[in-house]
């Protein structure tokens, strides 16, 4: 499973959201220092969370590099997604494969977005590190939920796909990555504050976060059913669906589009 990248910036109140934001602040009662410790108790969950992921992501390489089968084949029946590992019992997989890196790029790419999206978490009042770590957990189940179910429906005709050169089965075919939980958690994030600055990269401009989230879910959406494709789009839309409902369940007391539809049908 991969996902494009997408920073942040540190949003600041008053530049962004101009009188808006300083009252969003202080609604809840937060003082200047009491947001800037609100911040950091988060920020240590977040960087917690990319730890452990960059501490699986140096086993894979030293796996690779030292040609360890040993603990390469430790790796993939306890930190790769797939029907085998499921059926053979290895439940937990549903969740570790989320902080499981083989790739760079793939490591990079998803450590810098969930870190956007976290900052952005991290600046809401009232949001604490119970918020974040259920919503990454239930992000991460979610996702490879989706995504054992869709290889389970797949069709006889559709279970062999040549990805690579090589020929994969539902069966065979693994999935590992931290996208589900990074898309939970930007869903969760444009809920929350819809018109934060985000940048996608490779365009050179910042565009609100509702419109990179609602772009990413529609393109996962329209190539759901791709059988050449190799990124995990069910897996995606699990997480996007969980951090939505989160969201609508725990968290629009907190402000963002809830607090917009209140006041419109008003």
């Amino acid at each position: 499973m991969s996902l494009g990248i997408f920073s942040a910036r540190q949003p600041d109140l008053l530049r962004d959201y101009g009188i808006l934001g300083r009252t969003f602040a202080s609604g809840y009662g937060y003082q200047g220092g009491e947001i800037l410790r609100h911040q950091k108790s988060i920020g240590r969950i977040v960087w917690t969370i990319i730890g452990v992921n960059a501490a699986v992501f140096g086993a894979w390489q030293l796996a690779i590099t030292e040609k360890n089968q040993t603990l390469y084949r430790n790796l993939d029946e306890n930190f790769k997604l797939s029907l085998n590992n499921w059926k053979d019992g290895r439940a937990w997989t549903i969740i570790t494969s989320a902080f499981s890196h083989q790739m760079l790029a793939h490591f990079a790419f998803n450590m810098m977005s969930f870190h956007a999206f976290g900052t952005i978490l991290g600046f809401v009042p009232g949001i604490g590190p119970l918020h974040v770590l259920s919503l990454c957990f239930g992000s991460a189940v979610m996702s490879s939920g989706a995504w054992l179910y869709q290889q389970q429906l797949r069709t006889p005709n559709q279970r062999q796909t040549i990805l690579g050169g090589k020929i994969t089965t539902a069966t065979t075919r693994s999935a590992l990555g931290a996208s589900g939980m990074v898309m939970g958690a930007g869903a969760a994030a444009a809920c929350l504050m819809p018109f934060a600055p985000i940048q996608v990269f490779l365009i050179p401009v910042s565009i609100p976060l509702w419109v990179a989230t609602l772009a990413y879910v529609g393109a996962d959406t329209y190539f759901l059913r791709s059988e050449t494709s190799p990124i995990g789009h069910a897996a995606h839309l699990g997480g996007s669906i969980f951090g939505f409902a989160y969201y609508f369940a725990f968290l629009r007391g907190y402000g963002g589009v809830w607090h917009m539809l209140r006041r419109r049908v008003r």
